[in-house]
């Protein structure tokens, strides 16, 4: 049971965003649990982490955590069902059920062991290790088959991430595709048609005019001085295919960002759609003629000096 404080098990602040706290779980479950991790205390560190990862995951039990530790109670009382009410008593997994106890889903060794994490980690861990069985020879015979896979890493582009379709791949001199779904996440394990012995981990790769941050996209959007300063409708680019429309208030300045809700990173295992930043540069006439030359010339003359309001000039 966990003595730590389940911050610190998962290696994040107090004031982590379940994003943050999501991400150190997959990352702790991946290197700690026993089926990958051989060390002898690799079971035990695994059930601190999903216990620790059960509490802080929900945002009512994380809760009354906070304010136990802030009372003074110990994370070893809390997991042991006095810092919290409800939720089923002070079992193995303490009261919320966390953890494998009693070993890992289909390894026959404890009938109420769970998993807490989200689908996508347990996915990544285990690919079709336990199948739909629990326990008996068939479960056996299904583990054994999957670590005789071989697993390989291919970098897919966040272009093909974004509208999902199929991504070719080539193994052992054969070549095959590989289903890619939109929104699909960073190192998620994916089957390989027609190779039952091999698994792929998927990276999600880089785009070559999209910058990503997390479930956020953005990119830089060109308009003239004309544009950026009367005002103007602007057809942008959307990451999926398509445009949008874009009004460009009079007056804009490069560096503006104009959010467009929903259109970022595609929703995925219950997580919604991130949103999408155009990003504003002003693009100057590029070897302007005569005519044009003169005409800025007189528009410059006419028009305040932008330094003018400058905090240097305040002194």
């Amino acid at each position: 049971m966990a003595s730590r404080d389940y911050y610190d098990i998962l290696s994040v602040g107090r004031s982590a965003s379940a994003d943050e706290i999501r991400r150190a779980h997959r990352k702790l479950a991946l290197q700690y649990h026993p089926d990958r991790n051989k060390a002898k205390d690799a079971q035990a560190k695994f059930a601190e982490i999903q216990q620790a990862y059960e509490v802080l995951s929900d945002e009512e039990k994380r809760k009354q955590y906070d304010e136990f530790v802030r009372l003074g109670g110990s994370p070893e009382a809390f997991g042991s069902g006095s810092g919290a009410s409800g939720g089923g008593g002070a079992g193995a997994g303490g009261p919320f059920g966390g953890g494998w106890p009693g070993g890992a889903p289909g390894s026959g060794s404890g009938a109420g062991s769970s998993w807490s994490g989200d689908p996508q980690t347990f996915e990544s861990i285990f690919g079709d290790l336990f199948g739909g069985a629990r326990g008996g020879r068939t479960g056996r015979t299904q583990r054994a088959r999957a670590r005789e896979r071989m697993e390989y890493e291919v970098h897919v582009p966040l272009e093909t991430v974004l509208k999902g379709g199929k991504h070719a791949i080539s193994m052992e001199g054969q070549r095959f595709e590989i289903d890619i779904p939109a929104g699909l996440e960073d190192e998620t394990l994916v089957s390989v048609p027609g190779k039952l012995d091999a698994v792929v981990r998927v990276h999600v790769g880089d785009h070559a005019w999209i910058e990503r941050d997390e479930r956020d996209l953005s990119y830089d959007l060109p308009v003239s001085i004309i544009e950026a300063t009367l005002g103007a409708s602007v057809d942008a680019p959307l990451p999926a295919g398509g445009t949008v429309t874009l009004k460009i208030p009079a007056g804009t300045a490069s560096g503006k960002k104009i959010r467009i809700p929903g259109r970022g990173f595609p929703a995925s295992n219950g997580r919604p759609a991130g949103d999408l930043y155009v990003v504003i540069q002003i693009v100057p006439p590029k070897e302007p003629n005569a005519l044009t030359t003169q005409l800025l010339q007189e528009i410059g003359r006419s028009i305040e000096n932008p330094r003018a309001r400058a905090p240097w000039q305040r002194a």
